[in-house]
């Protein structure tokens, strides 16, 4: 899939979310909050749409093989995996679970693979309600991986992008599995 399809696809799921969430929402300060975030979004993509433009014109048509994008997908795959599978199995808890992950990650990989894990582990520390199973968070894990990989420019340096990447991915996975259930 090309860079620009995935970035069509994020900006309509995101707006779809926080179309939804002003929607669904009466309370007025939350609706506040909400057009501030739709404001803020809106001049990112702003940006972002300038910049992949003029990168566009002068584009490259040679694809190669990325083995950083693989082992970054496995290992966002791998702890949400882990991070759910202490969390709930050996009953140690989310913070803990996501603790221990993020020290690991932390002292073995560069910063910018660590950061990527790190925020794949925030969703294996969702309750069983939400991830039922471990396979669930890998999937969900690997999901966020893509997000990580397509959506590196945006929003970069602005804190709550990790949480946001775990929640969005969480949450579009729980909707595309319950299309089938």
């Amino acid at each position: 899939m090309k860079r620009e399809s995935f970035f069509l696809f994020y900006i309509f799921i995101s707006a779809t979310i926080l179309f939804l969430a002003f929607k669904h929402n009466t309370s007025i300060i939350n609706r506040a909050i909400i057009l501030g975030i739709i404001v803020f979004f809106g001049i990112a993509l702003w940006d972002h749409f300038h910049e992949v433009k003029s990168l566009m014109q002068g584009e490259n048509n040679i694809r190669k093989i990325n083995y950083d994008h693989i082992f970054l997908i496995i290992g966002t795959t791998l702890a949400a995996a882990i991070t759910w599978y202490i969390n709930h199995t050996l009953g140690y808890g989310p913070i803990i679970a996501n603790g221990l992950v993020g020290i690991f990650v932390g002292l073995l990989f560069s910063k910018q693979k660590a950061g990527a894990y790190y925020i794949a582990s925030f969703v294996g520390m969702s309750g069983q309600g939400i991830v039922p199973s471990i396979t669930m968070a890998g999937l969900i894990g690997m999901f966020a991986g893509f997000v990580i990989i397509f959506s590196k420019e945006i929003y970069d340096g602005v804190g709550g992008k990790g949480g946001t990447i775990a929640a969005l991915s969480t949450q579009l996975i729980r909707l595309f599995t319950g299309l089938f259930t």
